[in-house]
């Protein structure tokens, strides 16, 4: 099997096996360094890691963060032992800008997954320094964006991406809690004496909201007087329900509400059998388990219904994150942290060498004040615009900017979640928002990464993938 490029630091020779590239090609990815390989090597075992991501989860529909609503017993025991972030923040409101954050530690940009939209073979995944470390790899994914021709798959020696089962009220690929735990399950059975790395992407709650019936029942209330609202013959949310969350042309926002609560409550049973298979291989105690979401989920905020990817508002960019390890990291943190956190953390936890060019700090200390925290939103149109929106939080107050009509709002998150008070026009916050508006055009200008493109993927999109990617709202 040929490898990808591995590059070492030190006097190590870079090996560049499938590419072919020239010396001096090779020698101008010396700044390509993530960890320092050719040191001694330890020999204390270290702990194995699981990320486990919920797509489209809210935190705040979540009981272990406020919700009202009991569809997290599990989880909600789970961050009882763990330590929970009450403010963490996405880099991207989409499952492909996201992730590409979550698995390399840069921002979407850097990583040019928001020119590409896909992840670049050039980038250096926690897979692929994890795998060098000896660490069997592995994921079970159960989203078709992230199957694997969009380059999500690096340094997985295996990325089980089967998807074999169909929405109920469309034909999309996609594998259920149940069926994705039970993968995670079979792996584990073979695996779990070894030094593991193990992602597990749970579809569920992503729209359209079908769970199974009997959770399906559990959050509709008889009583509640419907509230009515238009479907949009479009995937777009605004103002509407997008044409592919549609179920028998129900307009009540109250059901799909309950419905996606519902698939919240059905993930969080199979997110118990995953926590019980973990015990039972002996691996809770001692692994380093992390939990998040890769974006949230409109529901009427902004007049934005049961969508995601098109804003960057704190109901589509505030997620869950809660990490175990051992029984070091216990209690609820309120500092703002974010999903390029998550690459050092791993790394710290392991005594590998951080790169000074990450953004991200390691997450089990506490870094104060004056982090500047970065999203973006690039959304192809099918008329061949591009929509942008770019948000910048720091120490809680929040700017987004709209370059296509120059539009500037400004939250302030520690008391304003909804995001429903613009401050723009406060006088009191005219110097605030200079700042953050130079802060916001420098990191947009920034490239840490510094990537040179060289492969592109040899097999492009076919039509019948751009209908279906296009039916769940990912393309307009």
């Amino acid at each position: 099997m040929n490898k990808k490029p591995t590059y070492f630091d030190g006097l190590c020779r870079r090996k560049v096996l499938k590419y072919g590239l020239s010396g001096a090609f090779a020698a101008s990815l010396s700044p390509l360094l993530w960890v320092s390989g050719c040191g001694k090597k330890e020999h204390r075992k270290k702990p194995s890691i699981f990320l486990i991501t919920i797509d489209t989860l809210r935190a705040d529909h979540l009981g272990c963060y406020g919700y009202s609503k009991n569809t997290s017993p599990n989880i909600d025991q789970f961050a009882d032992e763990a330590l929970l972030f009450e403010n963490c923040l996405s880099h991207a409101s989409d499952t492909l800008l996201s992730f590409s954050s979550i698995l390399t530690g840069f921002l979407p940009h850097e990583t040019r997954s928001t020119e590409k939209f896909f992840l670049p073979v050039e980038v250096k995944t926690l897979a692929e320094i994890l795998q060098e470390q000896g660490y069997k790899t592995m994921a079970v994914i159960s989203n078709y964006v992230l199957r694997k021709k969009q380059g999500y798959d690096q340094g997985f020696m295996i990325y089980d991406d089967t998807m074999n089962q169909r929405e109920l009220v469309r034909e999309w690929p996609e594998r259920t809690a149940e069926h994705t735990t039970n993968r995670a399950i079979e792996l584990l059975k073979e695996f779990h004496n070894d030094q593991l790395f193990m992602w597990i992407h749970y579809q569920d709650p992503h729209g359209p909201y079908t769970p199974p019936e009997s959770f399906a029942t559990l959050f509709r209330n008889p009583r509640q007087k419907p509230l009515n609202i238009k479907l949009n013959t479009s995937p777009s949310g605004r103002g509407g329900i997008p044409s592919y969350q549609v179920l028998d042309k129900n307009t009540d926002y109250y059901h799909y509400v309950s419905q996606y609560d519902g698939e919240i409550r059905y993930q969080d049973e199979h997110f118990k059998r995953l926590v019980e298979a973990l015990k039972q291989f002996g691996l809770y105690d001692d692994s380093l388990l992390i939990l998040s979401s890769d974006h949230g989920e409109g529901m009427g905020e902004h007049d934005y219904f049961f969508a995601h990817r098109e804003n960057l508002y704190n109901s589509l960019t505030h997620v869950p994150l809660v990490i175990k390890y051992g029984n070091q990291l216990t209690g609820r943190r309120t500092d703002f942290v974010q999903h390029i956190d998550i690459f050092p953390t791993v790394l710290k936890v392991l005594g590998l060498k951080v790169d000074s060019r990450f953004r991200g700090r390691d997450l089990r200390s506490q870094h104060g004040t004056n982090r500047e925290i970065f999203a973006e939103m690039i959304l192809p149109a099918v008329w061949g615009g591009i929509l942008v929106q770019f948000s910048l939080a720091v120490d809680g107050l929040k700017l987004i900017y709209t370059p296509q009509n120059e539009r500037y709002e400004m939250f302030n998150l520690k008391t304003d979640r909804g995001e429903e008070h613009n401050l723009i026009t406060d006088y009191n916050y005219v110097e605030r928002f200079k700042d953050l508006n130079l802060r916001l055009i420098r990191i947009c200008n920034e490239d840490f990464l510094k990537l040179r493109i060289v492969n592109e993927p040899s097999d492009r999109l076919t039509e019948e993938e751009l209908e279906k990617l296009k039916s769940l709202g990912y393309i307009r």
